[in-house]
């Protein structure tokens, strides 16, 4: 294992590639039906378009183009996959259609910022760092734990060992309760006066690991004011239970009470102010002041020196004026956000946590994971599975891409394989833990992902489901669509590997349109492909034929997801080239061109299903291509 010192010059020349990399490749968007907002200023114009690409609220500017002007734009709010863009000047009541580009490089350069912060400092965040990357056998003094009585052995274990671990590493299988143990282990960690800092990629991953940590603490009887608790960051959930916990709206709160509490004191100094006026107009005309006014202005003098002076009730009504956010998150006990905003948000800056503990854990980048690291007194603790899908980078510079594509797992076991992550589990009791019963997937499919994936030490706990959807009393099943003579042809005119499978395309509306006879809510089927430009392809054919409401995306968009119904195509097959069908093999389902990502991503496609799996395969191609290979045993175990 390198040094810490050499870890963070690895960091930071790594962000610098991957910076240089995005800003070549600048991401893209075409928006549609802008409204303009009343929220002008000047010439400069606000409107509103719906944007699925939140990263675009952290765009410094924006090149926009729409019908012959040519303009540079700014994001001024990103809510609810709503993008508020303000133009140099008025268009118009709306913009039919603008054309986006921007370099989406805040969040890189902000936590190489910060990794270079921990480098100046870093013999005083070198020991943080270290329980990291080298964790010790050594624990501290426990605590007794308390759970809901349904937590089995091995959550059990992991909750009490994350009481006294300096450093913990929980892998966690699909469906293995993890984020439901995680909230036990926060709520312990809270109701011993801890304070802590969770954490993970995306802010659905937070919203969901926050309200476990409440239900947690429901359960347990902990007893944490609302006020000691929040959610920084915008949610991704639409759920009620999570608005009193919004730091934005906590602040809004905060601003109005002191509003009124500045008021009756505003008011005062007003009610003197005119008072006074009256007095000096009646000097002016020769005239004394009345009893009523001596009176008034006496009665004014007194209220304001009781209150500590003029001087000091004028800097009062200043101090109530201002929120300090900072030392309003300061104040909070327990605070849920991602790990973009601890590296990018200036209000993290020299905050301590007593505990930080990260959800998918085994999806961040080495970076964000040191910056975290940095913020954690006692204990930190990291929540993943390994065997699922790492960290991804852009960059071509090969030793920078590796160097991001590592995840913490794979680094602190220097593993290669599931075997070397598993010894290094077994030689490691102290700081690791393994959660070995699932409840997500059914017995028939879970038995094959243990076995390929986790040398069939995942036991099943979900009892099984009576259902006629099922055949052969399986939960998956592999159509072999080789009968039907599928190849592949690439778009024309298009950069880049953009492969159309048009026979698989028709077998999915086949199977989707059996499935909604079946009465199969389609909100309730999800379909996964290994290629983003087959996500849009599939989805439109879909819309074609009436299916508007089934999810269709790649491995990664479902990554830490699930559907009672998951289809899985392929989509590979040979392609026809100049009246020939030529074979090959693809980066992502060959390890021989993608490593350990292979297995990583066929376990995330296998267990996204809570009922059925249905697997679409040329199996002529797999068996030429992968017969061998990864994706080649697997599908001959479920055949």
């Amino acid at each position: 294992m390198k040094s810490i010192k050499k870890l963070l010059r690895q960091a930071a020349s790594a962000l610098e590639s991957e910076i240089e990399t995005v800003r070549e490749k600048p991401s893209t968007d075409i928006l549609f039906n802008g409204v303009r907002q009343k929220t002008s200023v000047g010439e400069n114009t606000d409107y509103a378009f719906e944007c699925h690409q939140p990263a675009i609220r952290f765009a410094e500017e924006i090149k926009a183009k729409t019908g012959e002007k040519e303009l540079t734009v700014h994001p001024v709010s990103y809510e609810d996959k709503t993008v508020v863009l303000r133009f140099p000047e008025n268009l118009g009541k709306s913009i039919s259609e603008v054309h986006l580009e921007w370099e989406n490089d805040f969040i890189l350069k902000r936590t190489l910022a910060e990794i270079l912060k921990l480098e100046d400092r870093e013999e005083e965040t070198r020991p943080r760092l270290k329980r990291l990357f080298h964790p010790e056998t050594s624990q501290l003094p426990g605590t007794e734990v308390v759970a809901d009585g349904k937590r089995n052995e091995a959550q059990l274990q992991a909750i009490e060992k994350a009481t006294r671990c300096r450093t913990l590493f929980i892998w966690g299988p699909p469906g293995t309760g993890k984020t439901d143990t995680l909230g036990y282990i926060i709520a312990n960690y809270l109701k011993n006066g801890k304070k802590v800092l969770f954490s993970s990629n995306t802010n659905r991953a937070v919203d969901v690991g926050l309200l476990s940590s409440l239900n947690a603490l429901e359960q347990i009887g902990a007893d944490i004011k609302p006020d000691k608790v929040t959610r920084f960051g915008e949610s991704a959930l639409d759920d009620e239970r999570l608005e009193d916990y919004q730091f934005d709206l906590q602040i809004e709160k905060i601003v109005q009470k002191r509003k009124e509490e500045a008021g009756e004191w505003v008011d005062l100094l007003a009610r003197r102010e005119k008072a006074l006026r009256a007095v000096e107009k009646r000097f002016k005309n020769g005239k004394n002041p009345t009893n009523n006014q001596e009176l008034e202005l006496k009665l004014i003098e007194q209220k304001i020196e009781d209150a500590g002076g003029l001087e000091e009730l004028e800097d009062r009504i200043d101090e109530l004026a201002h929120v300090s956010e900072r030392k309003e998150l300061w104040k909070k006990q327990f605070v849920a956000t991602t790990l973009a905003k601890v590296c990018t948000s200036d209000l993290f800056h020299d905050l301590d946590f007593d505990a930080v503990v990260i959800d998918e854990g085994s999806m961040a980048n080495l970076p964000y994971l040191m910056v975290l690291a940095s913020h954690a007194k006692w204990h930190m603790v990291v929540v993943g599975d390994p065997m699922q899908l790492p960290p991804i980078a852009l960059t071509n510079d090969r030793t920078s891409r590796e160097f991001l594509e590592r995840d913490i797992f794979t680094t602190v076991s220097d593993a290669e394989n599931s075997e070397q992550l598993f010894a290094w589990h077994d030689d490691n009791p102290e700081f690791t833990a393994f959660f070995d019963t699932q409840y997500r997937l059914e017995s028939s499919l879970a038995d094959i992902i243990s076995t390929v994936f986790y040398e069939g030490r995942l036991k099943t706990g979900k009892e099984p489901l009576q259902s006629l959807d099922q055949l052969n009393d399986r939960a998956f099943h592999l159509v072999d669509t080789s009968r039907y003579s599928p190849f592949l042809e690439q778009k024309s005119g298009e950069r880049g590997f953009k492969p159309i499978n048009t026979v698989h395309q028709s077998v999915v509306v086949r199977l989707v349109q059996n499935m909604q006879k079946r009465g199969i809510v389609m909100e309730q089927v999800g379909i996964i492909v290994p290629f983003r430009s087959a996500v849009y392809d599939l989805r439109n054919r879909l819309y074609e034929n009436g299916l508007r409401n089934v999810e269709v995306g790649t491995i990664h968009t479902f990554q830490g997801r699930e559907k009672e119904y998951i289809i899985f195509d392929t989509v590979m097959s040979g392609e026809q080239q100049h009246g020939r069908i030529r074979h090959y093999s693809v980066r992502p389902l060959d390890e021989q061109k993608n490593g350990l990502s292979v297995p990583r991503l066929l376990n995330v496609a296998f267990s996204r299903s809570r009922r059925e799996l249905v697997v679409i395969a040329d199996m002529v191609h797999i068996n030429k291509m992968y017969g061998k290979k990864f994706l080649g045993r697997l599908l001959k175990r479920m055949s």
